[in-house]
C-alpha cells in the first residue's frame, strides 16, 4: 500500500479501500453530499491517484474522492467523510491540503454545495471558494463553488489550526462540538417527510461523532475511563459486523452481572473492531457460513471477553510467543497489500499478559481477553461518606463565631463551609443514574437563596430514585446545615471583606471543574461543580442581566498560577459590542485580583455561545490576569480573531 507523503496516515485510495468503505456504515453519512459528479463534466472519471484515505492503526477513519479530467486541470470533491471515531483529528482539512498540494498550482478544483446549507457556502467562501453557478438537480438548487490549488495552499496555510497547550485543549474541544452542533441543526434542516428516515439515521450516527469528541477528550484529561465492553459489543461491534457482512452469524453470550472495565474507550473499541475485521476477513476466505461468537463473563473482579471465529485459523508455529511474550503473528499479516498493524494495536491496548489467542488452522481463531473490572466497593463508599457526614455535623452543631470573631477563625468558618459544599456536591452526583442531577441540584439553590421551603426541598427528595436510600437523608442534612451557614454569613458578617476568602475557598475543588457566574461591579458571585449547574442558573441570585456579568471557569486551588481561568460572556451583537465585553472582562479581572488571585496566572477565554459579529474572542489565546487588569483599549485587537463560521460539513470536517 503506497503511502503519500505528508501524514504517515495519508494513503491513495485502492479499490480494496472502496469495498471497506461501504461496508462501513460510519463512512457513508451521505446527507451532505454533492450531486453526481457527471453532470457538468463527461469526461470525469474517479482518479485513484488523487483520491486519498486516512488509515490509522489499522482502522479506515476518513476518505476524500475525487474525479478529475484527463488533463488533470479540474478536480472535483465528491465525497469526503470523516469517521465519528476520527472526528477532531482535522483529517479533513489534512486530505484536502494535501490534495492542493499534490496538484499542479493552476488547477482548478470545484464541488457542488446545496443552497439550503448556508454555513457550508460560508464556509467555503472563508477558504477562498466562490461560486460560479448555479444549478438545479433532483428539484434542489445546488452552488457550484470552486478554487485553484494554488489558493487553496495559501489560505489553507493561513487558516492552520495552531498548536495548543495542555491548558488550551479544553477550547479546541468547543470548537469541534461546536462543529458537530452545526451539522446536526443543518441535518435538521433538511429533514422532509420523504427523507425522514435516512436522516433520522444520520442524525443518529452525527451524534455518535459528538459523544465521541467528548470522549476522546475525556482520554486525555483521566489515563483510565469505565468501560463497559457490553455497550461497546452491543452499541458498536455488533453494527459494524452487520454493515461488513450481514450473512455472518453473530452469537452474543453474557453470563451473569458484568462491571464496566478500566482502560480507554476508544481504543478499546478500534482494538475489538481490529479483531473482528480480521475474522470476517479470515471467514471469507474459507467459503463457507461465517459464525463469530461473543462470550462475556465476570469470575471475582475479572471480566473476560472471549471472541471466537470459524475462519482459517492461524497456524500453530505463528501462535508460538517470542522473545517479546507476544504471538509470533503478531504484526505480520497473510493478506495482500497488509501490514498487521491490527493486530499491533490490539496488544498494545489491552497488554500482552491479558490475551490469550487459541486457533487451530482450518477450523477456528479465539481471542480471549481478560481485564479487571471497576469495582465500585460499594459498603467502602457508604461507610467513607458516612464517616464525612458525622464530622460534619459533629463539627458544626454550633456556629462557634460571632461578629467579634477574629479573621482567621472567620476564614477558617467559610473554607469548613465549602469543604460541606463540596461534600453535599459528591452526595448529589449518586443521584445520577436515575434522575438529572441539575434538576437536583436547582431545587437545592432554591432552599439555600431561601425561595424555597425545606419541607419542598424533602418531598422533591423523596421522587427521587436511589440505590441507597440514606445517601438522600445525608444529603438533606448537610443541605441544611449548609443553608443555616451561609444565612449566618449574610447576616453577621461583612463579606465585601472577606470576598478573596469566599472565592478562594473554592479552590479546595481539586480534581473539579468549577463554574461561575460573576457580578465584576460587586465582586458577587456563585459557583459550583460544572456537572451541577449551568451559569445561567445563577443570574436569578445575582439580580442582573447577562450582559452586566461575566461566567467563568476554574479547575483546582486559585492560587496555583498555572492553572487557567476562565472568563468570557454569552453573546456579542456587534463590533461595538465586542469592545464593550472585552471592558467587562478586563474589570473581571481586576476583580479577581482583589480577591487575592495572583498577577501571574494564567487567563483564558470561554467561547462566546451567541455571536452575531464578523469578530469574536479568540479562545486559543492566554494572558494572566495581571496583563489582562492593565490592558489597554488600543490592545484588544490582540485577543480579537475572525468569527469561527464555518460548518463541519463533511467535506474539509476536523
Amino acid at each position: 500500500m503506497e503511502t503519500t507523503t505528508g501524514s504517515p496516515y495519508i494513503k491513495k485510495l485502492t479499490p480494496e479501500h472502496e469495498k471497506a468503505i461501504w461496508r462501513m456504515p460510519l463512512l457513508n453519512i451521505d446527507s451532505l453530499l454533492i450531486p453526481s459528479p457527471y453532470i457538468l463534466d463527461k469526461a470525469l472519471d474517479l482518479d485513484y491517484d488523487h483520491s486519498l484515505v486516512w488509515e490509522e492503526k489499522g482502522e479506515l477513519l476518513g476518505y476524500l474522492l475525487v474525479y478529475t479530467t484527463p488533463d488533470r486541470k479540474k478536480f472535483h470533491l465528491y465525497r469526503q467523510v470523516t469517521s465519528p471515531f476520527g472526528r477532531g483529528k482535522g483529517i479533513g482539512s489534512a486530505l484536502a491540503g494535501h490534495l492542493a498540494n499534490s496538484v499542479l498550482p493552476d488547477a482548478q478544483i470545484y464541488l457542488f454545495v446545496w443552497d439550503k446549507l448556508i454555513s457550508s457556502i460560508d464556509f467555503f467562501k472563508s477558504k477562498g471558494f466562490t461560486i460560479d453557478e448555479t444549478i438545479v438537480f433532483r428539484k434542489m438548487k445546488f452552488h457550484r463553488m470552486s478554487i485553484t490549488a494554488e489558493t487553496l495552499r495559501v489560505t489553507a496555510a493561513s487558516t492552520k489550526r495552531p498548536e495548543t497547550s495542555a491548558n488550551e485543549e479544553l477550547s479546541k474541544v468547543r470548537h469541534d462540538v461546536k462543529k458537530s452542533l452545526r451539522v446536526l441543526f443543518d441535518m435538521a434542516a433538511m429533514l422532509s417527510v420523504d427523507n425522514f428516515n435516512k436522516m433520522a439515521e444520520d442524525i443518529t450516527r452525527e451524534s455518535t461523532a459528538l459523544v465521541n469528541t467528548l470522549n476522546t477528550y475525556e482520554d486525555t484529561v483521566h489515563l483510565s475511563q469505565k468501560v463497559s465492553l457490553k455497550e461497546l459489543i452491543t452499541d458498536r461491534v455488533i453494527p459494524y459486523l452487520e454493515a461488513v457482512d450481514s450473512s455472518c452469524e453473530v452469537k452474543v453470550t453474557l453470563r451473569g452481572k458484568i462491571e464496566p472495565v478500566s482502560g480507554s474507550y476508544s481504543a478499546f473499541s478500534r482494538a475489538l473492531i481490529n479483531i473482528v475485521s480480521n475474522a470476517v476477513d479470515a471467514i471469507k476466505t474459507t467459503g463457507r457460513g461465517g459464525l463469530i461468537e461473543f462470550t462475556l463473563e465476570q469470575q471475582e473482579d475479572t471480566v473476560t471477553l472471549a471472541i471466537t471465529d470459524n475462519g482459517t485459523g492461524i497456524e500453530k508455529e505463528r501462535l508460538q510467543l517470542g522473545a517479546d511474550r507476544v504471538p509470533l503473528f503478531v504484526g505480520k499479516t497473510t493478506k495482500e497489500n497488509g501490514e498487521g498493524i491490527g493486530t499491533i494495536q490490539v496488544f498494545s491496548t489491552f497488554g500482552a499478559d491479558r490475551i490469550r489467542v487459541e486457533s487451530a488452522a482450518g477450523e477456528f481463531t479465539r481471542w480471549t481477553i481478560s481485564l479487571r473490572a471497576n469495582r465500585s466497593k460499594e459498603a467502602m463508599l457508604l461507610t467513607d461518606l458516612w464517616s464525612k457526614y458525622i464530622r460534619f455535623i459533629k463539627s458544626t452543631r454550633k456556629i462557634g463565631i460571632g461578629k467579634e470573631s477574629s479573621r482567621t477563625e472567620i476564614s477558617a468558618f467559610i473554607w469548613q463551609l465549602r469543604q460541606m459544599e463540596l461534600f453535599s456536591f459528591d452526595l448529589i452526583y449518586h443521584f445520577s443514574t436515575h434522575n438529572n442531577i441539575r434538576d437536583i441540584y436547582r431545587g437545592i439553590l432554591h432552599y439555600r437563596a431561601g425561595t424555597r421551603s425545606f419541607d419542598l426541598l424533602k418531598e422533591e427528595l423523596r421522587g427521587c430514585r436511589i440505590e441507597h436510600p440514606q445517601i438522600r437523608s445525608w444529603l438533606l442534612g448537610i443541605t441544611r446545615r449548609i443553608a443555616r451557614n451561609e444565612a449566618f454569613l449574610r447576616e453577621q458578617v461583612p463579606c465585601d471583606q472577606y470576598r478573596d476568602v469566599l472565592f478562594q475557598s473554592y479552590g479546595q475543588a481539586i480534581g473539579r471543574t468549577m463554574v461561575f457566574t460573576l457580578d465584576p461591579e460587586t465582586g458577587n458571585f456563585f459557583t459550583a461543580d460544572r456537572r451541577l449547574v449551568e451559569h445561567l442558573d445563577f443570574l436569578p441570585y445575582l439580580g442582573k442581566d447577562r450582559d452586566e456579568l461575566l461566567r467563568g471557569e476554574l479547575i483546582g486551588d486559585v492560587r496555583n498560577a498555572g492553572s487557567p481561568i476562565y472568563l468570557g460572556v454569552w453573546s456579542v451583537k456587534d463590533e461595538e459590542d465586542l469592545h464593550r465585553k472585552l471592558k467587562l472582562i478586563r474589570k473581571g479581572a481586576r476583580r479577581l485580583l482583589e480577591m487575592g488571585l495572583a498577577k501571574e496566572k494564567s487567563m483564558a477565554f470561554y467561547n462566546t455561545t451567541y455571536n452575531s459579529c464578523g469578530s469574536e474572542l479568540d479562545t486559543f489565546k492566554t494572558v494572566t490576569l495581571g496583563e489582562m487588569a492593565a490592558l489597554e483599549e488600543a490592545d484588544f485587537p490582540r485577543f480579537i480573531r475572525q468569527a469561527d463560521n464555518e460548518l463541519s460539513g463533511l467535506i474539509f470536517a476536523n
